[in-house]
């Protein structure tokens, strides 16, 4: 038995006792959800990928697991023996559902089948992670363990980016991450949310600190990357928070807030500002071709497979293809080699056609235009700046894809993952509330229309 499935059959029976925890304390619960945003550290060395193929250019090599999944399964199995109200149909997952079913459509024409079980495996396996963390704040409505593993993991990041940057004297540094452009886009995800937690939040003068080291710490590590979307949308992620937040609560210490936080920004800008405008001024020619002939490729591919595409998580096949790849005596950096599309959307579009593309926009929007609504909606209570800083993050992310296809990498969907399961958490909550308040009203109006007929009894009674 090769090691490695040794090693995976060890860490499936720690899922029992692990279980048997959760379930006998729920600080230990408590725990875990602190720690599944810590295992985005040294993630590549908690995965174990079963059939992978490291050489193939894709956004999954590999039958993967990791302790992130076990820890989501655990805490799952926890909640249904401590007999808790766990729902599988959250806000949101239906269409997560549905993106799924087409992209399993897609295999038909797959040209390397296992290649798109590779991605399929993924996609279910953060269905339970979305499940679990989804149910987990739905019952207990304690987000702070969650974040607290954020600010860790944040402060994690910020810690390895100094000495990547200042010891190893790297000018694009990727601080825990596998890209720098994954690193910044997850900063730009989590930032504004960190962002909504000061504007809006009233908290100790001591969580008041880490909650601002938390989000400087945020912007410092995206500026350190050096990555033109990054750049681009961590301040207009941060746009949107303020707005929102300045629209439903403004107050002194939010003017004080954005008063500290723009002045530590704009010194750091400044400070960074010759390099920022040589990485926009000075990017390589090459890099820019590159995205263009990618992008043309995904757009051939669109064209002749409009409805399922080529299959998910083939593109590194079909975009070898000289049917659908004009410049394949043009450019290759490596032989074998093809460069990943530099857009989310026309992957998505390429790999799983318009429905696909389609699905996975509905899925996006809706969570968007929730956070959005939910956010007047919630505006007068603690959980206002969560909706406030995810709308903002989401619309970061979003338009970041656009640039970078990164939001595919497995530790960049996770956490859009949990985002997702934050908002689909409050809503079902608002949900009941609101049929419950239903119920009531129903329940109080046949009381009043029973007192009524007995009355109308009584008087006929009197009458006769």
């Amino acid at each position: 038995m090769e090691f490695k499935y040794f090693i995976f059959i060890l860490a499936v029976m720690g899922v029992i006792p692990l279980t048997l925890l959760f379930m006998l304390s729920q600080k230990s619960m408590k725990a875990c959800v602190f720690l599944l945003p810590i295992c985005f550290w040294k993630y590549q060395s908690t995965a174990i990928n079963f059939f992978s193929n490291p050489a193939y250019k894709g956004t999954a090599l590999g039958f993967e697991i990791s302790i992130i999944h076990l820890l989501a399964i655990a805490l799952l199995a926890a909640m249904f023996l401590r007999g808790w109200p766990v729902k599988m149909l959250l806000p949101g997952f239906g269409l997560y559902i549905l993106y799924f079913l087409i992209c399993t459509l897609s295999l038909q024409a797959s040209e390397q089948i296992i290649y798109s079980y590779f991605e399929l495996t993924k996609m279910l396996l953060l269905a339970l992670v979305f499940i679990a963390l989804a149910n987990y704040f739905y019952i207990t409505h304690d987000f702070d363990s969650f974040l607290n593993g954020l600010t860790a993991i944040i402060l994690v990041s910020f810690i390895v980016s100094l000495k990547m940057k200042y010891l190893d004297g790297r000018v694009q540094v990727n601080g825990i991450f596998p890209h720098q452009n994954s690193h910044g886009m997850f900063m730009c995800l989590i930032g504004p949310l960190f962002l909504a937690r000061l504007l809006n939040s009233k908290e100790s003068i001591l969580k008041f600190a880490i909650s601002l080291s938390t989000f400087l710490m945020s912007f410092l590590c995206m500026l350190f990357t050096y990555s033109r979307g990054s750049l681009a949308c961590f301040p207009l992620g941060c746009a949107i928070t303020i707005l929102i937040s300045v629209s439903f609560h403004s107050s002194m210490k939010t003017m004080m807030v954005l008063l500290v936080t723009s002045t530590l920004g704009i010194m750091a800008t400044i400070y960074a500002g010759p390099r920022i405008i040589n990485r926009f001024e000075k990017a390589p020619q090459a890099s820019a071709d590159m995205r263009k002939m990618l992008a043309e490729i995904a757009m051939n591919i669109i064209k002749d497979k409009p409805f399922l595409g080529c299959g998910i998580n083939t593109w590194g096949i079909a975009g070898k293809n000289p049917k659908y790849n004009p410049f394949l005596d043009v450019h290759f950096p490596r032989e074998g080699y093809l460069g990943l599309v530099e857009t989310t959307y026309l992957m998505v579009g390429a790999e799983c056609g318009l429905l696909g593309l389609t699905s996975l926009l509905c899925w996006f929007l809706y969570y968007l235009l929730l956070a959005l609504y939910q956010a007047f909606r919630w505006r007068k209570t603690d959980y206002f700046y969560l909706f406030a800083g995810l709308a903002g993050g989401l619309i970061s992310n979003y338009l970041q894809s656009t640039l970078e296809w990164v939001l595919k990498q497995q530790i960049n969907f996770c956490a859009l993952i949990t985002c997702f399961a934050i908002i689909a958490a409050l809503l079902q909550n608002s949900k009941e509330k609101t049929f419950l308040s239903k119920l009531e009203f129903i329940a109080k109006r046949k009381e009043l229309l029973q007192q009524k007929m007995e009355e109308a009894m009584g008087n006929n009674q009197n009458v006769a």
